[in-house]
């Protein structure tokens, strides 16, 4: 593990050189300079120097290799920093152009490319998935007491908001042992099989709960990308380049690094029990070596890009889906994906399953904080964002402006994150 001597550190702040890192984050267009408030937050200097604290301590205490975190608040990039290494066999720094596996991260751009579909007027939200999909008709729900009828059709909406009642085979459910035995995993099998079939052979899988009943985090997103693929009659990631990163100039986003961008992935590391970093970048379980092109385009988590390219991304969720002179979703889209869709059946704390308290809500693939956090990470009433598998974070925070990107590459054993994303938001958000 790197000593704090060894690491890399690099900071860009609202100068000439943050200006042009904006411009490479793609022709963000800022919108007009809001008056501010009393209780509105403003990043300064005094909290760039507490998230560079932060960041370096997560280095130092050896359960990561680096870092990048990329604040933006109304309209412009107002700091980024790398600290670390992209690679620490190599001794390689994180730099600029880094390119991170996005993971669960991929799951909000999935769903702005549903909403394009809406916008578009193709599909209802209320519409049952087996318009589109009829393998999905006569669903099964596994119970302590065996398998019963589903009571109501899977709908789009249900699926953009983790309440279908499909799961992942890593999470500790009632159907895990179903997806273990039919080797139903969407990261694993990315190079093993296309979209369309692993989403056929997981309508094959029984439910964990009735569909608009439970939140449940799973594989929705991925039939999602099918449906994209289904309605437009083109493949996810044609569809994707088309209506989301071309206008929005995420040139380093996709399925896989070509090979003139290899040297450019950060290596991927596993974190165990004992705290002990291991490179895990050609683990088939974490997806293989992203180098070569997938058969499986997957909207749960198959993307990578640089942490200017997912900015872009946000900013446009952040400016009501304008971007570059270019409009990308509609304001009402981004209304729907980024407003809390749990209501008062779902409880008090809808994503306990997820380890995450009262006060947190669910969009459109991501969190909405709806009151108050009551546990870490700090953060801001009304932001929407979510988080990747190896430890990566992403939020919009409209209350005060700022969306904020926090990218490592580590995934810890127990399928939760490492402290980086707590203490770098709490320096963000605690007292000034």
């Amino acid at each position: 593990m790197a000593s704090p001597s060894l690491v890399h550190y690099v900071r860009r702040a609202a100068t000439a050189a943050g200006t042009l890192l904006l411009s490479s984050c793609a022709a963000v267009e800022a919108p007009p300079a809001q008056s501010s408030s009393p209780d509105t937050l403003k990043l300064t200097e005094n909290r760039f120097e507490r998230v560079d604290e932060a960041m370096r301590a997560e280095i130092a205490s050896g359960e990561i290799p680096g870092a990048s975190v990329m604040l933006a608040q109304n309209g412009e990039v107002a700091y980024f920093s790398s600290a670390g290494y992209a690679n620490l066999e190599t001794q390689t720094p994180i730099a600029e152009d880094t390119i991170f596996r996005f993971y669960s991260m991929t799951k909000p751009i999935t769903c702005a490319a549903v909403m394009t579909l809406w916008d578009d007027g193709l599909i209802n939200l209320d519409e049952p998935i087996t318009t589109y999909i009829p393998e999905f008709a006569d669903m099964q729900v596994r119970t302590p007491d065996g398998l019963v009828p589903a009571e109501r059709d899977i709908t789009i909406r249900h699926l953009m908001t983790h309440t279908s009642g499909l799961s992942y085979p890593v999470l500790p459910t009632i159907v895990s042992e179903d997806y273990e035995a039919a080797n139903v995993f969407a990261i694993r099998n990315r190079t093993a099989e296309t979209l369309e079939a692993h989403v056929k052979r997981l309508a094959e899988m029984p439910l964990l709960a009735q569909p608009g009943t439970e939140w449940n985090y799973g594989e929705s997103m991925g039939v999602l990308g099918r449906l994209v693929e289904v309605v437009s009659g083109k493949s996810f990631g044609t569809y994707l380049d088309q209506r989301i990163f071309s206008p929005l100039g995420m040139d380093d986003t996709g399925f896989y690094v070509p090979p003139e961008k290899a040297d450019r992935l950060a290596e991927l590391y596993h974190l165990d029990t004992a705290r002990t970093l291991s490179n895990a970048e050609n683990n088939p379980q974490y997806g293989g070596d992203y180098l070569e092109k997938p058969l499986l385009e997957y909207g749960g988590a198959g993307l990578l890009g640089t942490a200017g390219n997912y900015m872009s991304f946000a900013q446009m969720l952040l400016n009501q889906g304008e971007a570059g002179g270019q409009r990308v979703l509609s304001a009402e889209a981004v209304e729907l994906m980024t407003s809390n869709q749990l209501d008062e059946s779902f409880g008090d704390t809808p994503l306990a399953s997820s380890g995450r308290g009262s006060g947190i809500g669910f969009g459109f693939c991501g969190l909405v904080t709806v009151a108050p956090p009551t546990q870490p990470p700090a953060g801001a009433v009304g932001e929407y964002g979510w988080s990747g598998w190896a430890s990566t974070n992403f939020w919009i925070d409209p209350r005060n402006d700022i969306a904020g990107l926090i990218f490592t590459q580590v995934i810890p054993d127990d399928i939760g994150s490492v402290e980086l994303t707590a203490s770098v938001r709490e320096a963000i958000y605690g007292d000034p």
